[in-house]
């Protein structure tokens, strides 16, 4: 995983894992329960706030509170601060959804009491000693050291250049499966620098949806993406979820069938999670790949910040709000954005506005002219284009002239190339639009 930091839009910071085996979970063991019962602390105080003073509490407040336990002394100080960070995002993303109509969603709770919880150690809290990491506890606690391989922190970028990282954050994470734990993984987080950008070529402007992926380039290349393959896996994650909903709803809750079968669907979900991303990734590196090709300096990312907000207010169908409020454009992006940053590409969001009820050949405007999803027809100069693309020619023109309305298009539409999921290849490949 990577992506852009916010000091610097051109700065890039990439994590690498590492397997550290079972050996060293006697040392890990006790700093996860402490990282835990800290957790655990937080919910507690943060539920009696809110029954006593109808409030929730402030990260420093959770801070000075628990400075003082146990549970805080056996780990670094960042660490233990990392904990209550932590606990305080995920109240805040429950209460931004609470603000935001959704009823439904509940606080943070409790973690069982042998939960092994991430640990994060920041800059301040571990040193670097060749290929050994020093990972700092609190005062009069031997560090733990782990040595790693040599050249873990060098970066190979896609044109060959071996780029030395300095560690910023590093993670110890549990992998455990059936209440077991099989593994312990390392997360490194480098510090790769800022990343040179070229600011002269073309502009090229993505358009996403929940089953195509339009892209215009400035010089008349068309590409569409058909994804219909990632929204079936979406919709039968869906499926998984509601047969296992169903068969639970049968049981009662904590028995071990019931036990059984969250177990199962845990393993079901996790499967189809790892499809999911796969073909994501497959699919942005399409992108970075055709736009590092062709010359490409800016690429062009539609803004769907307000797009889950009005297919709530019943702007939309129950079909169309399921596929827009399930597909991750936010993590898509952030994909797409470091990938092209490895690249020296820059990606810049953009306003849709009137993108999508405007054609692109001639300016005109009028949202009945988009017939149905996927079809545009242009009842003035008679263009005949599948919608999403006419969607990107004008994110497009939007970028480089400020509208998209009552402006012609300035160059010339080249043939429209069409790409679809390769499953034995694990890869997008070209096809002829007829077989799209």
């Amino acid at each position: 995983m990577a992506w852009s930091g916010k000091p610097h839009p051109h700065r890039l910071l990439l994590t690498k894992q590492f397997p550290l085996g079972l050996e060293l979970l006697p040392l890990f063991q006790p700093l996860m329960q402490a990282a835990n019962r800290i957790w655990n602390s937080c919910v507690w105080h943060s539920r009696k706030t809110f029954e006593q003073e109808d409030r929730w509490p402030t990260e420093g407040e959770l801070k000075a509170k628990f400075k003082a336990f146990a549970a805080w002394k056996e780990l670094h100080s960042q660490s233990a601060q990392a904990a209550v960070e932590e606990y305080f995002e995920a109240v805040s993303a429950y209460r931004k959804h609470r603000e935001n109509g959704r009823a439904e969603m509940n606080p943070p709770g409790f973690k069982p009491k042998g939960h092994l919880r991430t640990v994060a150690w920041k800059r301040q809290g571990f040193g670097v000693d060749g290929n050994t990491l020093v990972l700092k506890l609190s005062r009069k606690k031997e560090p733990i050291k782990v040595a790693l391989p040599g050249g873990w922190n060098v970066v190979t970028l896609p044109d060959g250049t071996e780029v030395k990282g300095v560690p910023v954050e590093v993670k110890v994470k549990a992998v455990v499966r059936r209440r077991r734990v099989e593994n312990l993984v390392l997360h490194v987080t480098l510090d790769l620098g800022v990343m040179l950008v070229d600011l002269t070529g073309a502009v090229s402007a993505y358009d996403y949806n929940s089953a195509m992926f339009a892209r215009a380039m400035s010089e008349g290349h068309l590409d569409l993406f058909v994804c219909r393959e990632l929204l079936s896996l979406v919709q039968y994650r869906n499926k998984a979820i509601a047969e296992f909903q169903e068969k639970m709803s049968r049981l009662k809750e904590g028995s071990r069938r019931w036990r059984r079968c969250l177990s199962a669907k845990a393993c079901v979900l996790k499967r189809l999670d790892r499809c999911i991303r796969q073909m994501e990734h497959a699919l942005t590196k399409s992108f970075a790949e055709l736009d590092e090709a062709e010359g490409v300096a800016f690429a062009v990312v539609g803004d769907l910040n307000g797009l889950r907000r009005s297919a709530r207010t019943g702007m939309k169908g129950k079909k169309a709000s399921q596929k827009i409020n399930q597909m991750a454009y936010a993590r898509l992006h952030t994909e797409q954005c470091y990938k092209n940053l490895m690249r020296g590409v820059q990606t810049d969001p953009w306003t849709e506005k009137n993108t999508s009820s405007t054609c692109c050949l001639c300016g005109a405007r009028n949202p009945a002219w988009r017939r149905h999803r996927g079809l545009w027809v242009c009842g003035k100069c008679g263009l005949v284009l599948q919608a999403d693309l006419n969607g990107a020619a004008n994110l497009l023109k939007q970028y480089l002239f400020g509208s998209c309305t009552g402006r012609e298009l300035p160059f010339a539409f080249r043939e429209v190339r069409v790409w679809r999921w390769d499953g034995r290849r694990n890869r997008f490949v070209q096809v002829s639009s007829r077989a799209a």
